[in-house]
C-alpha cells in the first residue's frame, strides 16, 4: 500500500502492470516490454493495434503511468478511483462530521432516536410504508425471506449475472436458488428468462436494479402474482432510482437496500434495510421484521419468534446516512454526466449499461464487442492509471459455496465476458475525467 506520492521513477522493462478486477482485488494484465520511445508491446497479451502503441509512449512520456516499486498498484494515488467514499459534495463532509459527533455524544449508540428517524426519513423518500434499518444489505435480503415466511426448501429464482447475494440470502435459510438467464436484447430479467428457471416448487424471484439501472418490473409482477409468487426488489444499488410510477421498491412484496459505503447512499460502514411498501399487511410485516432483527425477541431477553438475527443497524451509521440523504440526487447526476462523457468517448464501438434506460448509475459498465477488445480496454485504461472493476467475474452458479442450481444461461455469460466496469465516483475531478475519457477514446480509436 502506498501512502504518499512519490516522484515518477523510469518504467523499467518488465515491471508488472496491475490493475483491479473486482472490489479490492488486482491482478497483473502482463509486464512492460519497453521504455519510453520503444513500441510497446505486452509480453503476456496478444499485441495492441498501432494507436494504442502510441497512447502507450505518450502516457509513459507525460507521467500518467507511474510505477512505484516497479508496479502500477490497485489503490495507488495516481490511480482514477472506481470510488472514493471519503470524496464528498461541498457541505457533505460537514454534515457528516457534525451527526458523527451528535451520536458520540449520545449515550445511545445502537437503535436508538438516530435509527428510528433515518427508518422515517428514508421510507419518506422511497415513498415507502415502512423502513427496517440492519446491519447490512445481505441481513436486509434474509430477514425479508424471513418475514414472508416461505416454505423450507422452497427454490427461489435468481438472476444469473447480479453478484450472488440474493443467492447466498436463500442459502442461507435452506432455500434453494435456482438460475435464471437474462434477455438477449434489453439484458436484464424478463417474464420470458424467468418462466424457463421456474419449478413446481418455485415460492419466490428475487429480482436486481443492477448497476443502478431500472428493471421494468410490471410485467415481471403480473406474471408472479398469476403464478402466486412472492417478488423480492433487491434495490442495493438503486437509490435515488425512480419509475414512472415512483422511487423502486413499491412493486414487490418487500425491497431491501444496502448502504456499502461505495453506493449511492452510503454509510460509513456496512448498514441496510428492508422497505415494506403500502399494503394491507405492512405494519404486521414491518413488526415481524423489528422483531427478528433483534434476536427473534417478544420481549427483551425472550426469544418468541424463530429465525431471529442480530442484525441492529448502529447509531453512527443511521446518523451518517441522515446527513448524506439529501446529498443523494445531486451524487446521482454526477454519476450520469460521467455515464454520458464515457458513452460519448466510445460511441459507435461500444456502450455503457443503462445509457437507454432509467438509471443512477451506481456501476459504469461498458460492453465491449468481443473478450479481447474487453481485455484490451482494460490494459489501456491500466496503462493510463484508471482503475478498472468486473462486475461480476462469476455468474452465480459458478460459485460453489452458494450451491445454486445451474440454468442454461448463454446470454449472461457472454454479456459478462464482454463488461468492465470504470470509474464512476462522483467526486472525480477534471484531470481524472479528462485522463478517463482520453483513454477510452483511444481504445474507441482504435476499433474502429
Amino acid at each position: 500500500m502506498i501512502t504518499e506520492r512519490r516522484q515518477p521513477v523510469e518504467p523499467r522493462v518488465g515491471a508488472p502492470v496491475i490493475i483491479n478486477t473486482d472490489d479490492g482485488m488486482s491482478e497483473s494484465i502482463g509486464r512492460l516490454d519497453h521504455v519510453p520511445g520503444v513500441p510497446a508491446r505486452y509480453t503476456d497479451h496478444k499485441k495492441f493495434v498501432e494507436s494504442v502503441d502510441h497512447y502507450v509512449e505518450y502516457s509513459l512520456h507525460k507521467g500518467l503511468v507511474v510505477p512505484h516499486q516497479e508496479m502500477i498498484v490497485a489503490n495507488s494515488p495516481w490511480l482514477v478511483p472506481i470510488a472514493a467514499p471519503n470524496r464528498f459534495l461541498p457541505g457533505e463532509h460537514e454534515a457528516v462530521m457534525a451527526a458523527v459527533e451528535r451520536v458520540v455524544a449520545s449515550p445511545q449508540w445502537v437503535l436508538g432516536e438516530e435509527v428510528e428517524a433515518f427508518e422515517r426519513e428514508f421510507a419518506a423518500f422511497i415513498g415507502a410504508q415502512h423502513v427496517v434499518g440492519v446491519g447490512n444489505g445481505t441481513d436486509a435480503l434474509v430477514l425479508a425471506m424471513l418475514a414472508l415466511d416461505l416454505p423450507a426448501f422452497a427454490d427461489v429464482i435468481v438472476v444469473a449475472d447480479d453478484g450472488g447475494f440474493g443467492a447466498l440470502a436463500a442459502s442461507l435459510l435452506g432455500l434453494r436458488p435456482v438460475v435464471a438467464d437474462v434477455d438477449s436484447g434489453c439484458g436484464v430479467a424478463t417474464v420470458n428468462t424467468l418462466s424457463a428457471a421456474c419449478t413446481s416448487a418455485t415460492a419466490a424471484v428475487i429480482v436486481t436494479h443492477l448497476h443502478g439501472n431500472l428493471v421494468p418490473l410490471a410485467e415481471i409482477d403480473a406474471w408472479r402474482r398469476q403464478r402466486g409468487l412472492i417478488l423480492i426488489e433487491d434495490c442495493a444499488q438503486a437509490h435515488g432510482l425512480r419509475s414512472e410510477s415512483g422511487h423502486v421498491g413499491s412493486t414487490g412484496d418487500l425491497a431491501t437496500f444496502s448502504f456499502y459505503p461505495t453506493k449511492n447512499l452510503g454509510a460509513i460502514g456496512d448498514a441496510g434495510a428492508v422497505a415494506v411498501p403500502h399494503g394491507p399487511e405492512s405494519t404486521d410485516i414491518d413488526e415481524r421484521l423489528r422483531r427478528l432483527r433483534e434476536y427473534g425477541w417478544g420481549a427483551r431477553y425472550r426469544v418468541d419468534f424463530p429465525g431471529g438475527r442480530n442484525s441492529r443497524m448502529d447509531e453512527i451509521q443511521a446518523a451518517v446516512l441522515r446527513a448524506r440523504l439529501p446529498f443523494v440526487d445531486e451524487r446521482t447526476s454526477r454519476r450520469l454526466m460521467l455515464r454520458d462523457s464515457w458513452q460519448q468517448a466510445i460511441a459507435g464501438v461500444a456502450y455503457v449499461s443503462g445509457v437507454d434506460s432509467q438509471s443512477v448509475a451506481h456501476h459504469l459498465v461498458i460492453n465491449a464487442p468481443t473478450v479481447d477488445s474487453r481485455q484490451r480496454l482494460a490494459e489501456v485504461l491500466g496503462l493510463a492509471g484508471v482503475a478498472v472493476a468486473v462486475h461480476y467475474p462469476w455468474l452465480v452458479h459458478e460459485m460453489p459455496g452458494v450451491g445454486a442450481v445451474a440454468g442454461a444461461t448463454p446470454t449472461a455469460a457472454a454479456r459478462r465476458d464482454r463488461m468492465l466496469s470504470v470509474p464512476a465516483e462522483p467526486m472525480l475531478n477534471e484531470s481524472e475525467i479528462a485522463c478517463v475519457a482520453a483513454a477510452l477514446r483511444t481504445w474507441s480509436q482504435s476499433k474502429r
